[in-house]
C-alpha cells in the first residue's frame, strides 16, 4: 500500500510538473524607474497642503469661479496655487482647466487626469500666471476660475504661500528626480534578434531623425476601394506616401498582411494598429467599451492570463507570414495608451506597462517575430507621460497623436523627455499635417506623420489639395518615390 501511494504521489508531482511547464510566463522586466509608493506620496502631499489654504474640492463636472481674489492680489511671485485634478469614470480621460485674466488678457491652463483611482497634481506658481498673461504684478490678476468637464474633478484647490510653497515645490522636484526613467538604449533595435530589414530600416528611421519628415497616411476598407486615400493623394499631388497606415480591426488579418507587403515590394513602409476589444477578436466599439479583470490578468495560468495571451496570438500568422516575406512593420499596438478611452488603459499606467510587456515577451521571446519595429503611441493628453513608459527593452520608436492642427510643440517636448537620446519621435496620428515652418519655429521635428483616413484627408478643410501638395513636393517631406531601397 506505501509503495502505491508513493508511486501515486511520484506520478501527480510529475503531473503537476507538466502543467506548470505548460504554463507560459514572460521575461522578467528590469526596472524602468525608481519609484516611491503612491500612498507615501499622497501622504506627503497632503501634509504641505494642510499648511495652506484651502479654497475648493469640487464634484465631477463642477466648475468653481473665486469671488474673492484678495489672497492672490497681495500674493508673492514666488507662492504656488495647488490643483489636485481627478477623473472618476474609468472609461476615459477627464480634463479640466484654469483660467485667469489680466487687461483683456485671458489664458488657460489644462490638465487631464486619465488613471482611475489616482489624483494628479499641478502646481502653478504666481509668477507663471504673471509671465502667461503679461501682468506686471499679483494685484493685476482677476478673473481666476477652475472648470472640470468629461469625467473630470477638481480634487482640490490650494493656495500655498512662503515656506509651504518653497516646499511642496522642492518635494515634487526630489520626486521627479527621484523617478526619472533609467535609460539603456543603445541606438540599436530593443530586440537583439531582428532581422536584417527591421535594423536596415530603424537605421533609416534614426538617420532622418530631427532632419526630415515621412509621409504617412491611414487606410480605410469601406470606401470602396483600400486605396481610396493613395489615389486622393496621388491625384492632387503626383505622388504616394512613404508609410502606409494599416489596422487589424475586424479580424482583417489576411487582408492587411497582404496590403503590407505589396506596400513593401512598392518600396515603402508598413504600419499596423489594432482597434480591438479584449478578446483580440472585434472592433472600435468593443475597443472602448470592453474591459479587463486587471488583478487577474498578469496571473500566470490564471483564465484571464490564459486568455489574454491566447487572444492576443490571433495576430501571430499574419506577422509571421509578414516575417517570412522579409517586410519589417512598424508595429503600433495599444495606441493613445494614455487616453482613458480605449479598455488598455482603463486599468492606469502600471498596469498597461505590464500589458505591453508581457505582449512584447511573448511576440518576441515566444513567437520569434523579429520584423517588429516596437512603437509606442501616446494620445494628444499630455502630462505624466513617463508613468506609461515600459522602458528601453521594449520600446524602439516613441510618439504621440493629436488633432490639434499645427505641430504640437509642446506634446514633441513631452515625447522628448520621456524618450532616451537618440530614439526616432513620431507624429504618429494627425488631422492636418503641420508644415515644415511649423514644426521649426515649434521645435518640433516629428520624424513622420501620419494622417487619418477618409475625412480628415479629403474634406478640404483639415488638408487642402493646395497644402497636400506643397507638402508632398516639399524637399522636407519624404515621398514613397524618395525612399532608399531597405
Amino acid at each position: 500500500m506505501k509503495k502505491f501511494a508513493a508511486i501515486l504521489l511520484a506520478l501527480l508531482v510529475c503531473l503537476s510538473s507538466a502543467l506548470a511547464e505548460e504554463v507560459w510566463m514572460p521575461r522578467e522586466a528590469p526596472a524602468v524607474r525608481l519609484s516611491m509608493s503612491e500612498e507615501d506620496k499622497e501622504a506627503a502631499i497632503q501634509a504641505i497642503l494642510e499648511k495652506g489654504e484651502h479654497l475648493f474640492t469640487g464634484h465631477v463636472g463642477q466648475r468653481y469661479t473665486c469671488m474673492n481674489l484678495r489672497w492672490l492680489k497681495q500674493s508673492a511671485p514666488t507662492d504656488v496655487i495647488a490643483l489636485l485634478w481627478a477623473c472618476d469614470d474609468v472609461t476615459h480621460g477627464g480634463w479640466g482647466v484654469l483660467a485667469v485674466e489680466s487687461s483683456g488678457q485671458k489664458i488657460e491652463i489644462t490638465a487631464a487626469a486619465d488613471q482611475p483611482d489616482k489624483v494628479r497634481l499641478r502646481l502653478i506658481p504666481v509668477q507663471e500666471l504673471l509671465d502667461l498673461t503679461g501682468a506686471a504684478t499679483p494685484a493685476d490678476l482677476r478673473g481666476l476660475s477652475v472648470g472640470a468637464w468629461n469625467g473630470g474633478r477638481i480634487a482640490g484647490l490650494y493656495y500655498l504661500q512662503g515656506e509651504a510653497a518653497k516646499e511642496m515645490l522642492d518635494y515634487q522636484a526630489r520626486v521627479e528626480d527621484m523617478e526619472q526613467i533609467i535609460h539603456t538604449y543603445t541606438g540599436q533595435l530593443s530586440n537583439p534578434n531582428a532581422d536584417e530589414n527591421a535594423r536596415k530600416l530603424y537605421a533609416y528611421l534614426q538617420e532622418i531623425n530631427g532632419k526630415q519628415c515621412l509621409t504617412g497616411q491611414m487606410e480605410s476598407t469601406w470606401m470602396g476601394s483600400p486605396d481610396y486615400e493613395m489615389n486622393f493623394i496621388q491625384k492632387h499631388t503626383g505622388k504616394l506616401p512613404a508609410l502606409r497606415g494599416l489596422d487589424f480591426m475586424h479580424n482583417d488579418f489576411n487582408g492587411v498582411a497582404r496590403r503590407a507587403q505589396a506596400w513593401w515590394e512598392k518600396g515603402g513602409i508598413p504600419s499596423i494598429c489594432w482597434h480591438t476589444g479584449t478578446d483580440f477578436a472585434s472592433a472600435y466599439n468593443e475597443s472602448k467599451d470592453h474591459n479587463l479583470n486587471w488583478e487577474e490578468a498578469f496571473i500566470p495560468g490564471s483564465e484571464t492570463y490564459n486568455n489574454l495571451i491566447a487572444a492576443m496570438d490571433r495576430a501571430v500568422p499574419a506577422l509571421k507570414k509578414l516575417q517570412e516575406a522579409g517586410v519589417p512593420v512598424l508595429w503600433r499596438p495599444f495606441h493613445e495608451l494614455d487616453g482613458g478611452w480605449f479598455w488598455w488603459s482603463k486599468g492606469g499606467s502600471e498596469n498597461f506597462v505590464k500589458l505591453w510587456q508581457l505582449m512584447y515577451s511573448r511576440y518576441t521571446d515566444y513567437w520569434q517575430l523579429n520584423n517588429l519595429i516596437w512603437v509606442l503611441g501616446y494620445s494628444g493628453n499630455g502630462g505624466d507621460m513617463a508613468a506609461w513608459y515600459p522602458g528601453d527593452s521594449y520600446v524602439d520608436v516613441l510618439g504621440a497623436d493629436s488633432y490639434t492642427p499645427g505641430a504640437n510643440g509642446h506634446l514633441y517636448a513631452e515625447c522628448v523627455s520621456v524618450a532616451p537620446e537618440g530614439m526616432p519621435i513620431v507624429f504618429h496620428e494627425c488631422g492636418s499635417i503641420p508644415t515644415q515652418a511649423e514644426m521649426e519655429q515649434a521645435d518640433a521635428p516629428w520624424a513622420l506623420f501620419m494622417v487619418w483616413h477618409t475625412g480628415h484627408l479629403t474634406d478640404g478643410q483639415s488638408n487642402t489639395p493646395e497644402s497636400l501638395n506643397e507638402i508632398y513636393n516639399s524637399d522636407y517631406f519624404i515621398t514613397l518615390d524618395e525612399l532608399p531601397e531597405m
